[in-house]
């Protein structure tokens, strides 16, 4: 029960901890995202910044937050991405 009670502390204080960085108001494109716009903005290390871009570039571009599953972003790292940027998605031409 203790180590419950730990848990859920922790994993309230990282929610209430998110908004504190967030910047929603003017929030950045993820598809057109800089490694300067993801560690001083999103707080990450330049090594996980590069790995968002090399994945978004190996995929093409992101159609949706799905894509980023293969870097298994913890919640409070997907949090932060999720407040301060958007993915519009790449629209295929199909001729549909």
């Amino acid at each position: 029960m203790k180590h419950l009670f730990s848990a859920l502390a922790l994993s309230l204080s990282l929610l209430a901890a998110a908004p504190a960085f967030a910047n929603s108001a003017n929030p950045f494109e993820l598809n057109n995202a800089s490694v300067e716009d993801l560690t001083s903005r999103c707080f990450f290390s330049e090594e996980l910044a590069y790995k968002i871009l090399d994945l978004r570039d190996s995929m093409g571009g992101f159609q949706s937050w799905d894509d980023l599953k293969e870097l298994k972003l913890d919640a409070g790292q997907e949090s932060i991405l999720k407040s301060e940027a958007t993915i519009s998605g790449i629209q295929a031409d199909c001729g549909c």
